[in-house]
């Protein structure tokens, strides 16, 4: 998984050597002179986030994907140059060969962070819009229709982006469409991406963001597949089933006790997504699957902790005990195990921190066993 930092050596340490930092591309305008819908606010200080982006960008280690001319991509990458990129040839520049844009200003001082490319086609839409494609995150400030299109087209990939609403334009109008739980931002992504800009905190907070839209999109694009899955679940069931076996002589109560925390946890993670888009907070998506065996597990460990709490406390619940206890506390091992399965990450969290299980048990069972 990436670093919060992709110029640190989580990024670079892969194959011993210096890898690349992710593409972010930059679209937009901030001309005072032009109308833009909905009109642009405070063209000044939209440079100025402009420039400030570009700094920040910088200082992660990540790459420029500019086409060049007099728009907001000059203001960004006069920032990222202010921000000292540590790699030369950083600053990309993708476009065709009838429709070359001017220099940057940059160029003449730095030319080692410049790697301009011809891209086939005459007019620049061809280069822009297929550059767009190979970036790994995309901003948009103010801007027209191109900058709604570029934006457009980050939504429906799943790319990172950073649409500011402050400035206007083509960006708030891209800003107004995304969908907590449908698109890639989440809720307090998408709520940042509308603040008013701040000169002390907002580019930092930003990108931010932005990186964590790209480690949310990599998680989902190294998920397991479905045989894993499978194969996972399987695995955990036997290994369960050795329980209720050996330790509960097979008897039908006490294979539903454990069974019964399993199917719950699937169905609390099956519904999770539900709750989840409600709030418009979503975590990382999984398949249908995936989610049905994560809540497995949890369900299934969580009622495993359960009956262990209970048998410490009262190691007498053996022999003849057994098949009472068990069947009374089936209902409490429902809950538990649905809450399991509604709160996995929580769960698997937890298990991962090694935190130490509970021995003391549920006081309604302990009050039935009173």
């Amino acid at each position: 998984m990436l670093g919060d930092n992709p110029a640190s050596p989580i990024w670079r340490a892969e194959r011993g050597g210096i890898v690349p930092g992710p593409i972010i591309a930059v679209v937009g305008d901030a001309n005072a002179q032009r109308t833009f819908s909905p009109p642009m606010k405070d063209p000044a200080m939209a440079k100025l986030a402009a420039r400030e982006l570009g700094r920040e960008l910088a200082r992660k280690g990540a790459r420029l994907l500019v086409y060049g001319g007099p728009f907001i991509e000059s203001d960004v990458v006069t920032g990222f140059v202010e921000g000292k990129p540590a790699e030369d040839r950083s600053i990309l520049m993708w476009y065709t060969r009838n429709q070359e844009p001017p220099p940057f200003a940059e160029e003449a001082t730095n030319p080692k962070l410049f790697d301009r490319r011809l891209e086939k086609g005459e007019d620049w839409e061809v280069a822009f819009y297929r550059a767009l494609t190979r970036a790994d995150g995309v901003i948009l400030i103010g801007g027209s229709n191109a900058t709604m299109i570029s934006g457009q087209v980050a939504i429906g990939a799943q790319m990172p982006i950073l649409a500011l609403k402050e400035f206007g334009g083509g960006a708030a109008r891209v800003w107004e469409t995304l969908s907590a739980g449908e698109d890639l931002p989440n809720r307090a992504e998408i709520d940042l991406m509308g603040h008013p800009w701040r000169k002390d905190d907002s580019a930092a907070a930003c990108v931010a963001a932005l990186f964590a839209q790209l480690r949310r999109r990599q998680l989902k694009a190294t998920a397991p597949g479905p045989l894993t899955a499978i194969l996972s679940g399987l695995l955990f069931a036997a290994a369960l089933a050795i329980v209720p076996f050996i330790w509960g002589g097979n008897a039908l109560a006490v294979w539903m006790l454990f069974v019964a925390p399993l199917l719950a946890g699937s169905a609390g993670a099956s519904i999770r997504p539900m709750v989840d888009r409600l709030r418009g907070t979503p975590g990382v998506t999984v398949s249908i699957l995936g989610a049905l065996v994560l809540g497995l597990v949890a369900g299934g460990m969580a009622g495993v902790l359960f009956v262990t709490a209970q048998l410490t406390a009262d190691p007498t619940l053996t022999g003849a005990q057994l098949i009472p206890y068990a069947q009374r506390s089936i209902p409490f091992a429902v809950a538990v195990g649905f809450i399991a399965g509604l709160t996995s990450d929580a769960v698997f969290g937890k298990l991962l921190g090694l935190e130490a299980v509970a021995t003391r048990g549920m006081p309604g069972v302990e009050a039935q066993r009173r």
